[in-house]
């Protein structure tokens, strides 16, 4: 996949939560204990879901209990997060299965220790939790991909976190380390000036350097687009369309060479007027960054898109921009949910569906939420 992008001539980045799940798996074998706690919790769940009759004395012991009649979550090792739902259930029903095992002696509970570290556990990774769910919305974009990262990082430097979860020092340490090899974004100009452009974080979440890489970097889209319509004599197709069409010898010299025709009318424009310092459309630019620096950000909780359809006129140039780097992050969340649907619209009872037809249904299940089923 990586090397077909690259021929396209695409730009691409990585999967932001499975560079996620890397980072808590290898936390999670930093400290044996943990993995033989959740080796343990697997083998419990394990024996409920296996057994009819178990999972019916469950259900009354809960009853009597006044425990939420809740099932036990089996998970999924390439979904860290159904491993959290695994654990998170189980500390639920506590009471419930530490009384069921009283009476079965072929099952062995969590010890007290274990116990103790599988709630130190939740907390540490709740947040974690949180983030992945909100990356793997439909409406995700990819300017909360530094955001995510760097708040992270944060949480698990501080002192109280540390307080939270004492016997999870060994992890904790891993995880932060992990975070901060995995999520490095000083090369990664997209993901710098996705961030730039979101309203809701601006220059809140990047360094100084990172901020004027950003900055620098929309100042040069600017002068090229506005190079390229100037120079260009081809109006049937777009500098886009050659770009993508280009191999990546091409694609440099073409870069090298609108940079230098860029040289070249600077220079002559100077001669013409050696009062005229920069171009109009670099000051429009200049101009609409810095008064949009200046503007209060969004709540966190706010829709971006919408905002830059509302200031759309007022920044014309950035709002191009926008619609550019505001796309969706690097996921594959979204494409196995839809091959999710299609398995289950294909199962054992109905393998003689045609493909036509089964195109269909997918189309409608996927697309009628998003009407509230209204047709």
């Amino acid at each position: 996949m990586i090397k077909g992008v690259q021929d396209s001539g695409y730009d691409s980045g990585r999967c932001f939560i499975h560079s996620l799940q890397r980072a808590i798996e290898e936390s999670l074998k930093s400290q044996p204990e943990v993995l033989q706690m959740i080796a343990a919790a697997r083998r419990i769940v394990t024996h409920f879901n296996h057994s009819g009759l178990a999972e019916q004395k469950l259900k009354s012991i809960q009853q009597e209990l006044n425990l939420p009649n809740h099932q036990l979550v089996q998970d999924v090792r390439t979904r860290w997060n159904s491993t959290y739902y695994l654990m998170e259930r189980l500390l639920e029903q506590k009471r419930a299965i530490s009384l069921y095992i009283t009476d079965h002696e072929n099952l062995i509970n969590l010890t007290h220790a274990q116990w103790e570290l599988l709630e130190q556990c939740i907390k540490l990774l709740k947040p974690f939790e949180e983030i992945t769910k909100i990356t793997s919305s439909g409406i995700s974009c990819i300017s909360e991909v530094i955001p995510h990262a760097v708040t992270l990082l944060k949480y698990l430097g501080k002192a109280e976190t540390a307080e939270k979860v004492p016997n999870l020092v060994t992890m904790r340490s891993s995880l932060h380390a992990e975070l901060e090899r995995r999520f490095s974004f000083d090369g990664k100009n997209k993901y710098l000036v996705a961030t730039f452009l979101d309203p809701r974080f601006k220059t809140s979440f990047l360094g100084l350097v990172q901020a004027e890489k950003a900055r620098q970097k929309i100042l040069l889209e600017a002068l090229k687009i506005s190079c390229d319509e100037s120079s260009s004599t081809d109006d049937d197709s777009s500098p886009i369309r050659k770009k993508r069409n280009l191999n990546e010898n091409d694609r440099t010299m073409e870069i090298h060479d609108s940079f230098w025709n860029c040289f070249e009318e600077v220079a002559t424009d100077n001669m013409r007027n050696a009062n005229n310092e920069e171009d109009v459309e670099r000051n429009t630019v200049v101009n609409e960054l810095d008064f949009y620096l200046k503007t209060g950000r969004l709540d966190r909780k706010a829709n971006p898109y919408k905002w830059w359809l509302a200031n759309e006129n007022q920044y014309p140039n950035l709002s191009k921009f926008a619609k550019v780097y505001l796309s969706s992050p690097g996921s594959s969340v979204y494409s196995e949910r839809l091959f999710s649907e299609a398995g289950n619209i294909y199962d054992e009872k109905r393998n003689r569906l045609l493909p036509k037809n089964a195109e269909k249904l997918v189309f409608i299940h996927h697309n009628l939420p998003l009407i509230n089923f209204k047709y």
